[in-house]
């Protein structure tokens, strides 16, 4: 199941922080075009781009996404 990304969610919290588009981009390693077409609902930014986007904002990935997120199964546990 792909990670959705929240594109108004996530220029919501670039806003918050006082961060313009470019410098956004700049510091995620993304260009503007990209991170446009995201904030958009155009594109989807994927792992990656989420992983990033929450270590700038300090969040959880799950804040960054529409729905939830896919958790792993710890090794060993039984299924339900």
């Amino acid at each position: 199941m792909p990670l959705l990304t929240n594109g108004a969610g996530l220029r919501e919290r670039r806003e918050l922080k006082g961060m313009t588009l470019a410098e956004f981009a700049r510091k995620a390693g993304y260009s503007v075009n990209h991170v446009s077409q995201v904030e958009l609902g155009r594109s989807n930014g994927g792992l990656r781009f989420l992983r990033t986007a929450a270590d700038i904002f300090d969040c959880g990935i799950e804040d960054l996404t529409k729905g939830s997120v896919p958790r792993r199964k710890s090794p060993g546990s039984a299924a339900a």
